[in-house]
């Protein structure tokens, strides 16, 4: 009886783990974020240094981020959030006008004005 009990266990836990498994790989993600210049790439980057993100690279010309993160740890909801705290706009959050307009002058993007 114990065998059959023992057994059952290590059929569940075995039944389970491929899900576990998936549900902590890495998925992809790729959204507009708004910036201008190194200064923005560093930034938009360095607001998604965070538990959860692997990669994060956002490119000027394409004005697109692209964001390798485990969906256990943190939502792409959570990324686009992230961004926008730091001044730049994302497809789905604006960022704040008082933390916009705090980013120095080659940071400015709205209105397809580029102060220097």
């Amino acid at each position: 009886m114990k065998a059959i009990l023992i057994s059952s266990l290590l059929l569940l836990v075995a039944a389970f783990q491929p899900q576990a498994l998936q549900a902590q790989a890495p998925v992809t993600a790729k959204f507009q974020v708004s910036g201008v210049c190194g200064m923005c790439k560093a930034r938009i980057e360095g607001a998604l240094d965070v538990k959860g993100v692997k990669f994060a690279s956002w490119s000027s010309e394409a004005q697109e981020v692209t964001v390798v993160y485990k969906p256990g740890q943190i939502t792409e909801d959570a990324l686009h959030a992230r961004i926008a705290a730091v001044g730049h706009d994302t497809g789905k959050v604006k960022a704040k006008d008082e933390v916009y307009a705090k980013l120095p002058g080659c940071c400015k993007y709205r209105n397809g004005v580029q102060v220097h």
